[in-house]
């Protein structure tokens, strides 16, 4: 349109030939005319001229015919009568005498690049059916897009995987894309074709979204290599084009938007042809969802960027609605691919508890088997103690035994492991007082910390606090070994402070430390920290089992460390309230009762001689059957090789008394015994002896509640700190 003239003079003074075309370049001028001379034909007046598309501003028409010419004008305000909005664009109503001539000028602006138009004249009855045919195949395809993004969602709230969330809102931010074209702002809001900050950042928005989702199904972490690094690089870019694109003009803005999604375009399909040829199955089909994205945003780029050739009325006019179905397929093959995802992660899930079920099995059913060898081999090191002659034959035995015990913890401590893994531990929460935990751990762990040359404070406190005593006492006595372990010089704390309504305990050592990238590692069974020059004994799950307990009695647990200077472990106990009526008033715990059933006088003598010493008082009985049948409360019961030879006990009744009473019977090494009786060597029966009554009395006040767990006392174990 020259600039000198209006579209009212558009038919008094007509351009010159060469000027005319059909391939209107806006890019290089802001408005055209387009020139068109019709003869209506029908019967019908009443018509309607559209022209498609939203990137035209206000175009008009100038209509001229034998009573004179008449302009109309493309409002984007669809509530006036003048002009109707449809999905594609806008009509205006125009009236045509049947039989006359016609001349028609369509003004066309548009200061910013836009699609070619496509411009139709129809009958009032057709459009209204082409219009209903539009509507209907848009707004269903909307509706789809709507019920997959609910879908997800949803799927999202249930399983709260991350892929359906980055999923649903990566659809919803590219719908909202598609309906910034419809016909909705415009219906809405009246707004004009110009692309301003919103829908650039809307733009850059759903390509974050879309990258996020991409790494999020792919698994993309810190530890993923290069394409990581190619991830972050590309949300990087983006973010900073989303930012840079409020104040750039919408050429660069587009250009710019262009090459950024042929970067996230790179990654996306690079990251998903890697882990197809490494893994294929459902990434394959993951895969093929980004095409029909990718070639729909090529063939934008295309129209709008292209040389300017004329394209068609498909190609660009109708593309609103065929851009929505393109997204449809995208969203549908994604879905497939989300679907067969989690059917090979629940395969995966049930394969690792298959296998976790089957180690339990493993474990209980061989317990057994490798208790029985391990008792066995503490009797015979007794045994054999007084044996070892000269200087390197005692070290030498003295190194043996101290494996032996290790090899006695590691075991106890898989066990009880694989217990909380099972879950057939159970918290019997009750009240605790906290004097009592602490004094058993520095009665048994000072001479540990003094062989290492460590000083070990035990602060005492006067709390009572809510939680099961022997889960308690089993968590905190996992972490005071594990700070003796590591640390080998200065000393370790442990101690409480009240915090409120709850009790903070805490075990804090000088030791090597933890860095920040193995905190979380040094609670997997299997990692095992390598920190410092430390070279700790034992199986290296001892924190892992601190971990599970801690989760099992709802006790949070935290860990401060700084490397080369200590760690300070936390754990939190809820105070026992005092209005409770559900918890059990604390007892002093009685002492063991001993019971002795010996035919050998002599031994009787012997026997009822170290525990005078101990200040025990035996309860003496002729025959295992009286011991059985009386109604003491029995703690030990001791009996010789004879006395159970001439008893009729069978092997069930002896696990029934066993459940609440030790057995064990003096016997010379080697005498195969009936389970569940414990062997007494006549050898070494003062350090035994003394090993099975501390034993009897750390697992007395505590009966039912480890009967309930499943962790009990080892009446076989003999500390090596027993007195000879």
């Amino acid at each position: 349109m020259p600039d000198n003239l209006a579209l009212e003079d558009a038919l008094g003074q007509p351009p010159q030939d060469e000027t005319f075309g059909l391939t209107p370049n806006f890019r290089e001028y802001s408005r055209y005319w387009l020139y068109t001379n019709l003869r209506n034909r029908s019967d019908n007046r009443d018509w309607m001229l559209h022209i498609s598309n939203f990137g035209f501003l206000d175009p008009r028409v100038l209509v001229q015919g034998e009573d004179g010419q008449v302009i109309r004008t493309f409002s984007n305000n669809g509530y006036q009568a003048s002009t109707d909005i449809n999905t594609i664009g806008r009509a205006v109503r125009i009236q045509l005498e049947p039989g006359q001539d016609y001349r028609l000028v369509v003004e066309l602006t548009a200061y910013k690049a836009a699609w070619q138009p496509y411009i139709g004249l129809m009958s009032d009855h057709y459009y209204q059916g082409w219009k209903i045919t539009q509507d209907l195949a848009y707004k269903t395809a909307v509706g789809i897009i709507l019920g997959f993004i609910l879908l997800g969602l949803t799927c999202w709230l249930v399983t709260w995987e991350t892929p359906f969330w980055w999923a649903t809102l990566s659809a919803l931010l590219m719908l909202v894309y598609h309906l910034e074209h419809s016909s909705l702002p415009a219906l809405l809001w009246q707004s004009s074709y110009e692309k301003n900050g919103f829908f650039w950042a809307l733009m850059f928005a759903t390509m974050l979204s879309q990258l996020a989702f991409a790494g999020s199904f792919l698994g993309i972490r810190r530890g993923s290599g290069r394409w990581y690094y190619a991830f972050a690089g590309a949300m990087v870019v983006t973010a900073i084009l989303a930012v840079a694109s409020q104040v750039l003009s919408f050429e660069a803005n587009m250009r710019l938007a262009a090459l950024n999604y042929l970067v996230v375009a790179v990654v996306v399909l690079g990251s998903g042809v890697c882990r197809v040829r490494s893994e294929g199955s459902y990434y394959f089909i993951y895969l093929l969802g980004w095409f029909p994205m990718v070639l729909s945003i090529l063939q934008v780029a295309w129209v709008v960027q292209g040389p300017g050739s004329s394209s068609g009325e498909i190609t660009a006019s109708y593309k609103m609605i065929h851009v929505v179905y393109i997204q449809i397929l995208h969203l549908l093959l994604h879905a497939v691919a989300l679907v067969l995802r989690l059917r090979a992660l629940r395969r995966e899930k049930l394969k690792a508890e298959f296998l976790s079920l089957a180690k339990s099995r493993f474990i209980a059913q061989s317990s057994h088997d490798l208790a029985q060898p391990l008792h066995s081999m503490s009797v015979f090191l007794e045994y054999l103690k007084p044996y070892v002659q000269g200087q390197q034959g005692q070290k030498i035995f003295h190194r043996l035994r101290h494996t032996h015990r290790q090899m006695n913890e590691s075991f106890r401590a898989i066990m009880d492991l694989g217990k909380l893994e099972s879950g057939v531990i159970r918290a019997e929460p009750r009240a605790v007082r906290l004097s009592d935990q602490f004094s058993r751990l520095e009665q048994d762990y000072r001479v540990l910390a003094r062989e290492k040359g460590l000083q070990l404070s035990v602060c005492h406190c006067s709390l009572t606090v809510f939680s099961d005593p022997v889960l308690l006492e089993r968590l905190l006595r996992n972490l005071l070994s594990n700070a003796i372990k590591y640390t080998d010089q200065g000393k370790v704390l442990v101690g409480c402070r009240r915090q409120g309504q709850a009790a903070i305990l805490q075990v804090l050592d000088t030791g090597c430390g933890i860095t920040d990238h193995a905190r979380e590692q040094i609670f997997d069974i299997y990692h095992r920290s390598a920190g410092g020059d430390t070279v700790a004994e034992g199986s290296g799950i001892g924190l892992s089992i601190v971990r599970h307990l801690a989760d099992l009695l709802d006790h949070p647990l935290s860990l401060a460390s700084i490397p080369g200077r200590g760690s300070r472990f936390s754990v939190t106990v809820p105070l026992l309230n005092e209005g409770a009526t559900d918890t059990k008033p604390l007892r002093q715990a009685p002492a063991p009762v001993v019971a002795l059933a010996f035919t050998d006088r002599e031994l009787v003598e012997t026997v009822s001689g170290y525990l005078r010493r101990w200040q025990q008082t035996p309860v003496v009985f002729d025959s295992l059957g009286q011991a059985l049948g009386s109604d003491a409360a029995i703690t030990v019961l001791l009996c010789d090789q004879d006395s159970l030879e001439g008893s009729m006990l069978s092997m069930e009744q002896a696990r029934s008394v066993a459940q609440s009473t030790a057995l064990a019977c003096v016997c010379k090494p080697g005498t195969p015994l009936p389970e569940p009786w414990t062997a007494l060597s006549p050898h070494a029966l003062p350090v035994q002896l003394r090993a099975l009554l501390n034993t009897a009395g750390r697992r007395q006040p505590a009966t039912a509640a480890r009967r309930s767990t499943g962790i009990a006392d080892d009446p076989s174990h003999v500390p090596h700190t027993a007195p000879t």
